[in-house]
Order: structure tokens, then C-alpha cells, then sequence
């Protein structure tokens, strides 16, 4: 099985919200009640101000930029998104004709930079 991840060029966990499984948020406040870690505490480890963290964990459904993502994955332990995100990904990916690939990435490029 290929891993899309090096087939495809990668896709940003910018502003995350979960296409199947458990969400980011749902994840960090789960790994933080693990860890026994404050929203302080955590904000410091992570480098994420507190009040982007506070008001990320404070609504369901919240996004978060790509890289206070990638910062609160790091420092709780945890992936940014979900393996069966990639594999969804690479799924319809694999559906689309060679031209709606080509849109896609560049799209998603667009969307990175």
C-alpha cells in the first residue's frame, strides 16, 4: 500500500477540523486530562499563547492555525490529524482523473502558502 503522504505533496493540517474519527480539539483535551496538564501549563510547553489555546479549547468545532496545531501535537505526544484522514485522502485522490489531480495540488498549494 502506498502512503500518500509521499506520493502527494503535503497537505497543511492548516485550520483542522476532522473529516472522520475524533477531532484535533477533542484530542488535545483528552492527551491534556491525561497528562494531568493545566491550560497554562500547556500553553507554556507548547509555546501557544494562552489565549489562542484558550479560546481554541473553549468551543467545539474550533480550528487553530497549522502551526499551533503542530506546536500542541508536539508537545502533548500527539499527531496532528488522524491516519484515516490519509487514507480517505488517498482514496479520492486515486478517484480523480490526472487533470483534477494537478487542480487539487496546485490548489492546495495555494491554500499552504
Amino acid at each position: 500500500m502506498l502512503d500518500n503522504r509521499r506520493v502527494a505533496p503535503y497537505f497543511p493540517p492548516a485550520y483542522y477540523l476532522a473529516m472522520t474519527g475524533i477531532a484535533f480539539r477533542d484530542r488535545v483535551i483528552e492527551a491534556m486530562a491525561q497528562q494531568g496538564l493545566s491550560k497554562a501549563e500547556l500553553s507554556r510547553k507548547s509555546k501557544v499563547p494562552y489565549h489562542a489555546l484558550d479560546k481554541f479549547l473553549k468551543r467545539e468545532g474550533a480550528t487553530t492555525s497549522s502551526e499551533n496545531a503542530t506546536s500542541l501535537a508536539n508537545a502533548l505526544g500527539i499527531k496532528v490529524d488522524d491516519d484515516r484522514e490519509y487514507e480517505e485522502l488517498r482514496k479520492l485522490f486515486y478517484q480523480l482523473s490526472e487533470e483534477q489531480r494537478k487542480f487539487l495540488l496546485a490548489s492546495a498549494r495555494g491554500l499552504a502558502d
